[in-house]
């Protein structure tokens, strides 16, 4: 009943707003007139309690027949054991923990909510497709460089070309990250997908050619990881307050993982 509850409570909210407070929660005890259900943690046990204890009531009851009451509770995990290790590009410690396990194969949930949003649409939709054209049986921490068109990328992702290899426009002088240009122009680089992925170190692109005949070789990293502290506070407040949610519930502490600086 419970899974048919949560089928009707996924269309009157957003889909973030379900994938935050009720993915995952299942029930644990029915008895006559009450339901206890398991919810990720205490955050969603107050926000469930005191902001949506009406409208999943409701539902509960068109789906029973009846009115139930609903208790949400926290069931504890056992401990993960996360033994330390130096992180590669970071200057601070952290728990060596697989995010692939956290989520499906090929692509973790983890990447999906966190690092999608840090790359934006067309940087990540690059990332997947030259991650799904690495065939190979025995992975490595990199794919191997694969040779791409901006047209051909442009057409699959899809975007304009200027979205993948950005773009060169005239400003003001004093505009930062601005330059001169021979005929004493000043022009800003408006970053695009591979300057993303390049900036976050997901990927890197090596351009080929001149023109018409310019190629890009793409490689990206076959798994992400974990988002350092300086990315996470590139997203936004919704997902931060997330990404500290994820930590809780895989060992970490968010308040030494906000304090650390790369």
């Amino acid at each position: 009943m419970w899974d048919d509850v949560l089928t009707n409570l996924r269309l009157q909210v957003t889909e973030a707003s379900f994938d935050t407070w009720l993915q995952d929660s299942r029930c644990i005890e029915a008895t006559d007139g009450r339901l206890v259900v398991a919810v990720r943690n205490q955050y969603a046990v107050d926000w469930l309690t005191h902001k949506w204890q009406k409208m999943v009531g409701q539902t509960v009851e068109r789906v029973a027949g009846q009115a139930l009451a609903v208790e949400f509770v926290v069931v504890e995990k056992a401990p993960v054991d996360l033994p330390a290790v130096a992180r590669e590009r970071a200057r601070f410690v952290v728990p060596e923990f697989d995010v692939s396990e956290a989520g499906w194969f090929p692509v973790s949930e983890y990447e999906c909510r966190f690092w999608a949003a840090l790359l934006g649409r067309v940087a990540w939709r690059v990332w997947e497709l030259v991650r799904k054209m690495d065939r190979r049986k025995e992975k490595s921490d990199w794919t191997p460089p694969q040779r791409w068109t901006a047209p051909s990328l442009a057409e699959q992702v899809p975007c304009g070309k200027q979205a993948l290899v950005g773009a060169e426009r005239k400003v003001a002088e004093g505009v930062d990250g601005a330059w001169l240009d021979t005929d004493g122009i000043w022009r800003y680089h408006k970053a695009g997908a591979f300057d993303r992925l390049e900036e976050e170190q997901a990927g890197r692109v090596e351009r080929r050619g001149e023109k018409r005949h310019t190629t890009y070789w793409i490689s990206v990293r076959v798994g992400l990881g974990l988002l350092e502290p300086r990315q996470v506070n590139q997203l936004p407040a919704r997902l931060q307050v997330q990404h500290d949610r994820w930590l809780e519930d895989h060992g970490f502490n968010p308040r030494d993982w906000a304090d650390k600086s790369t």
